[in-house]
C-alpha cells in the first residue's frame, strides 16, 4: 500500500489544480511544529478504486511563489468508512506528506512509537471530512529530523478518477 500512497502523491498537484472545494475558508489544515498552516480554498479528495484496493487522496497547496504541498492518503481493502486509519495499519491504512517551498517530502514512516492517524468522521460519495495528526520524516527516513503535524482537519469535495 505505501508503494500506492508514493503514487497517488504524485498526482496531488494535478488535482489541486484542478477541483474545489466544498466551500469555507480552510477545507484542508494543520498545525505544522506548531504553526498553524491552511491549505487553500482549492483542497481536493479524489477516490479510486483498483486490485482489490480503495483510496482517497486529500491534496492542497499553500503560497503561490514556492508553494508547500500537503496530501492525506487514506487506503483499505475495503470501501473507506468512517474511523481511524494509520501508516502501522496494512488494512486500514491512512498516511501523510508534507512538502515544504517544493522542497524535501516528509512522509509518514510507519513507526508504531510515532504513528500518523486519520480519522475519517463521515464519507459518502461525494464528500469526506475528518482529522489527523502525526509525525513525519524526510524520504520516510526515522532516523531524520520529525516534522510534527498536529490539529489537522479536512472537508473536501470527492471526485472520483
Amino acid at each position: 500500500m505505501k508503494k500506492l500512497f508514493a503514487i497517488a502523491i504524485l498526482g496531488s498537484v494535478v488535482l489541486v489544480s484542478c477541483k474545489k472545494s466544498s466551500g469555507g475558508s480552510a477545507p484542508l489544515q494543520a498545525t505544522i511544529n506548531g504553526k498553524a498552516t491552511s491549505f487553500g480554498t482549492e483542497a481536493s479528495g479524489a477516490t479510486s478504486s483498483a486490485g482489490g484496493e480503495y483510496t482517497i487522496l486529500i491534496s492542497g497547496i499553500s503560497g503561490t511563489t514556492s508553494p508547500t504541498e500537503f496530501a492525506v492518503t487514506i487506503e483499505s481493502a475495503n470501501p473507506i468508512v468512517a474511523g481511524t486509519y494509520t501508516d502501522t495499519s496494512t488494512a486500514r491504512f491512512g498516511g501523510l506528506q508534507y512538502i515544504p517551498n517544493g522542497t524535501t517530502t516528509f512522509e509518514s514512516a510507519g513507526q508504531v512509537s510515532h504513528p500518523t492517524t486519520v480519522v475519517v468522521t463521515s464519507v459518502s460519495s461525494t464528500q469526506i471530512a475528518g482529522t489527523f495528526q502525526g509525525t513525519v520524516y524526510a524520504g520516510q527516513d526515522s532516523t531524520t529530523t520529525p516534522t510534527t503535524i498536529t490539529n489537522g482537519t479536512f472537508n473536501v469535495k470527492l471526485t472520483a478518477q
